[in-house]
């Protein structure tokens, strides 16, 4: 099986791959009200969240993460001039990833919606299983028994060393969201 996933929207106007590595990534869900609006913004929420309001992603470093096709079809928003850069189509608004707002960091989450597996078990082989479920607190009904209310603090060690090797390799680059250290497209800061 190849370590590489094909990445497709809805529309099927912009695609892409991502190299999944292992050791540099990780499989998660983040329930948080961030993700929740980015969602309402997409008016998407149905394919993106699932029942408890859950974004699935796979963190891991923008040079593994390739769009090859549609370039002009992205676009990006902030929640606040602060927060993350949520990266999506403007054709179907699809969900691609989330990075700071600087290129110098070297992550991505990228949405596992937009990743084309043949099928569970296939995704399962190669993402493994979620291992973190965090802000549980903003969760849509009941909070998921293995959720986390906040951000698990013992994951802070994983992060940390995630992001140092990260800085030390320059898996920062390519992005397929920045060039150089200037956006691909303008960044629209939400009211």
């Amino acid at each position: 099986m190849s370590n590489i996933v094909p990445l497709e929207c809805s529309c099927k106007a912009v695609k892409g791959q991502l190299k999944i590595v292992p050791g540099s990534f990780f499989h998660v869900q983040c329930l948080c009200c961030d993700c929740q609006s980015f969602a309402a913004h997409l008016n998407n929420k149905e394919q993106i969240l699932d029942q408890h309001g859950a974004t699935e992603l796979v963190q891991t470093y923008p040079a593994y993460m390739k769009i090859t096709q549609g370039q002009d079809k992205i676009a990006c928003v902030q929640l606040n001039d602060k927060g993350l850069y949520r990266w999506h189509t403007a054709c179907c608004n699809m969900p691609l990833a989330n990075t700071m707002n600087s290129s110098t960091v070297p992550f991505v989450g990228v949405s596992v919606e937009l990743m084309k597996f043949g099928n569970e078990q296939e995704k399962l082989e190669l993402l493994g299983p979620i291992t973190m479920k965090a802000f549980g607190k903003y969760s849509i009904g009941e909070i998921p028994k293995d959720a986390h209310a906040r951000f698990p603090l013992s994951y802070l060690p994983k992060i940390i060393a995630f992001m140092l090797k990260g800085m030390f390799t320059h898996k920062n680059r390519p992005s397929p969201f920045f060039n150089k250290k200037i956006p691909v497209t303008k960044v629209n800061v939400l009211p």
